[in-house]
């Protein structure tokens, strides 16, 4: 017999669980983690970084995701100006601006970004990103050496999100190197630190450029925000700085963890990977079960606004909530055999980009760059083997589950005499 849901729960009578996502067993052993949390307690409290819930099963985390009256992406409810503690819910390390935004103010938003976002701009962008993902392939082929993740992965869609703001592309690797650092060395340690300090000032570079773009924008997305208004006002020089840094933090490093995460398995299964290599057409499909197998960012958090119940659980208002986009993606109620990477797996309704009004307004962008780079390396280097003894992994995946290194070789090739663009 089920509980009166006007019942509350006492504090005693949560269901608790010692789980830690930024922890090292938590990287070295997410999928049976994800896959016990599902069938013991999808809905669970635990007591690290100040105590927050965490949501497991698809359909928990599709309400929580979809629901933005009770559960706000903003992290103080009551008053959105107070400071953030370091709760160890996942955050973008720098900007914040428009990431803890609620509707209407996210809508306004999202109107500004939406067309630089939209599927035409993915298609506009595409020569770009092959003439790039050529350019950097050209200089490592005669080699038979790659590194997945510095020569590839990063590169590519650090170059291909500065053309989307508008910036000069000469100076990618002093965005490329710290951006990638923030999550590739341990927080708290002087290179963590350093990469911290090198973007913070690639803020303050972002925002000296404003002033300037609001009398002759140009092309990208850093112009269109100068000049933008938002509740009937002009955004600050600070404001489009935050924005433009978002966009730069979160289109680089989801991407690369997709590629690192892709093609480390298919070194591990050559016959799929021939599969791709002899089918072409598959890589669409391919694509969806990667993203759902190796969900590159996940978990995001919200706040409850209100006591509500979720799964037999009373969250009270105010509770932090970590929605694991991971565990959702291996629910079996709706992905069979979730374990197993399928490749043409469908339907795929997975959760990596998030649902509702805060879907990840890069889906587009993402799949397009992911499948380029995929499908070129696949062409050019189809026998490459990783070395899994020199590749590392984050050290903490509770923000990006990624590679920090991924060396691999290959037969050495010629050029096709592409060069990078800009």
């Amino acid at each position: 017999m089920s509980a009166d849901p006007s019942t509350p729960i006492p504090v005693t009578d949560r269901l608790v669980i010692d789980f830690d996502h930024y922890s090292p067993e938590y990287r070295d052993n997410w999928p049976a983690i994800c896959d016990e949390n599902l069938a013991k307690c999808p809905v669970a409290h635990s007591p690290h970084h100040g105590g927050f819930w965490v949501v497991s099963d698809y359909v928990s985390v599709t309400r929580v995701m979809r629901d933005d009256t009770a559960f706000a992406s903003i992290h103080h409810a009551e008053d959105p100006d107070t400071e953030r503690p370091d709760d160890g819910t996942p955050r973008w390390p720098v900007a914040r601006v428009a990431t803890e935004f609620d509707p209407p103010l996210h809508s306004r938003y999202r109107r500004l970004l939406n067309p630089y976002f939209a599927p035409t701009a993915a298609d506009e962008l595409e020569p770009f990103v092959r003439q790039t993902v050529d350019a950097l392939l050209d200089r490592v082929c005669a080699s038979g050496r790659i590194d997945f993740v510095r020569d590839l992965g990063n590169p590519v869609p650090m170059l291909a999100v500065m053309k989307l703001v508008g910036l000069p592309l000469e100076h990618w690797q002093r965005y490329a190197e710290p951006l990638h650092g923030l999550l590739a060395f341990p927080t708290g340690g002087a290179e963590h630190r350093r990469c911290v300090a090198a973007v913070e000032q690639l803020g303050v570079e972002l925002r000296a450029l404003v002033p300037a773009r609001r009398e002759q924008p140009g092309e990208g997305l850093l112009g269109a925000l100068a000049r933008a208004t938002v509740e009937d006002r002009r955004l600050t020089d600070d404001e489009v700085a935050q924005v433009a840094l978002l966009v730069l933090q979160g289109g680089v490093d989801p991407t690369t963890a997709l590629l690192g995460n892709a093609l480390a398995w298919l070194a591990e299964h050559p016959d799929q990977r021939q599969r791709l290599i002899d089918r072409p057409p598959l890589l669409e499909h391919a694509t969806e079960e990667f993203l759902r197998a190796f969900t590159p960012v996940p978990a995001l958090a919200r706040t409850a606004t209100a006591d509500v119940r979720l799964a037999g659980q009373q969250l009270r208002a105010g509770d932090r909530v970590l929605m694991s986009f991971a565990a959702a993606n291996r629910d079996p109620d709706v992905f069979p055999d979730p374990g197993e990477v399928k490749l043409d797996r469908a339907p795929n309704p997975h959760t990596s980009f998030g649902l509702g009004l805060h879907r990840c307004i890069g889906s587009n962008l993402a799949r397009s760059w992911f499948r380029l780079m995929l499908g070129r390396v696949l062409e050019r280097m189809p026998d490459y083997t990783v070395d899994r003894a020199a590749a590392r992994r984050y050290e903490s995946i509770g923000i990006v589950n990624g590679f920090v290194d991924l060396p691999a070789t290959f037969t050495p090739s010629e050029p096709v005499g592409a060069s990078l663009p800009g």
